[in-house]
């Protein structure tokens, strides 16, 4: 069971979530806030609210700007998206935070506990939706220091659930031979090149070689049985919004937001100084999946090699956690919801195996 709720930000601006409510007589949960990617909306992880009790959880799942029910960006925002503007990220770290001080507010959640194993905010973004959840760690004056205080209470962990490399801007190597969903010549409009999309980045992928090199992945056009075919007509109308992909979505994946991008993910990720004074003690746990498409696949792989080679050098980074559900493909929230959040709770209790 769950409930429908729509808070209004500063600026007249709407965010409508579900919540499973507290678990009964838990007096330490944490609140896992979820934020979807691109195309796919947060009713697609509503399984998750079925698991979030046993595992002293409260989820709470947003609709991103321009999804039913939330406020579309408005055109000039659009225009700094499209220009790849550091403010369009700035924004989306301001409304987070905004929405996070109405709900301490109106919930009264517990705290972070003093071992911070317990209590508090986790706030996971899947796909494409870390580029929501990283830019509130990204830079202290976007929040006054009263509000950042308060957060620092409670805002305990960072979760990237199967991110691909263009959340993070991360560049293929030159000599990369690739299937490009967003560069399919047999797609002639953006509304094709999403439709094909959806198949492609649901299906199951078995990968020859996950060694460290972008070669030994899979680049065929269509995997294995893709989720998607697996919903009701009703689900797929219910999950799947093109409209608000292809207009507040498709130019976060090319220049000159992809630099962007990667600017955002070292400072919050990799830029010792700023972690050291901005939520130093909020680590990141790392979801990936065995049978993801190469483009998540492709970040699991770099996203590991760029922070072990930081931390050889002595680099105090953000701690991370990484793991890695068997079996799974992008939509584990939908396949596998069970063991996507027996990770969650293990990487918010800073566990290092499930």
């Amino acid at each position: 069971m769950f409930t429908s709720h729509t808070y209004r930000l500063t600026g007249d601006i709407d965010i409508f979530f579900t919540d499973s409510g507290p678990p009964p007589s838990s007096t330490d949960y944490t609140t896992l806030i979820v934020l979807h990617g691109s195309a796919f909306t947060g009713h697609g992880f509503e399984k998750l609210h079925d698991y979030a009790h046993e595992h002293n959880l409260r989820t709470v799942i947003w609709n991103r700007r321009d999804y039913p029910g939330s406020t579309k960006y408005s055109d000039a925002e659009i225009d700094d998206l499209n220009n790849g503007r550091k403010i369009f990220l700035d924004r989306l770290a301001i409304q987070v935070a905004d929405f996070l001080k109405q709900y301490i507010d109106k919930e009264s959640i517990p705290k972070i506990s003093t071992d911070r194993k317990s209590g508090g905010f986790a706030i996971m973004g899947w796909s494409m939706g870390t580029a929501t959840a990283m830019p509130l760690f990204s830079d202290p004056s976007l929040i006054s220091p009263e509000l950042y205080a308060l957060l620092e209470q409670y805002v305990k962990d960072l979760i990237l659930d199967d991110p691909p490399h263009l959340s993070f801007g991360i560049i293929l190597p030159p000599d990369e031979k690739t299937y490009n969903p967003w560069t399919d010549k047999e797609c002639k409009t953006p509304e094709e090149l999403y439709q094909n999309f959806g198949f492609w980045v649901s299906s199951y992928w078995t990968h020859p070689d996950v060694s460290g090199t972008i070669h030994g992945l899979n680049y065929q056009r269509r995997g294995d049985t893709p989720t998607i075919t697996t919903w009701t007509p009703e689900q797929f109308h219910k999950f799947y919004n093109e409209p608000a992909a292809v207009r507040s979505e498709l130019r976060m994946y090319v220049p000159p937001m992809q630099p962007t991008l990667n600017d955002l993910t070292h400072r919050v990720l990799y830029d010792e100084n700023l972690i050291n004074t901005f939520f130093p003690k909020v680590p990141v746990t790392y979801i990936g999946a065995t049978h993801t498409n190469w483009h998540c696949v492709w970040s699991w792989i770099e996203c590991q090699k760029i922070y072990n080679a930081l931390v050889a050098k002595g680099v105090k980074v953000r701690p991370t956690r990484f793991f890695q559900v068997q079996g799974g493909n992008h939509f584990v929230h939908w396949d596998k919801p069970k063991e996507l959040m027996e990770f969650v709770t293990a990487g918010i209790r800073g566990e290092r195996t499930v």
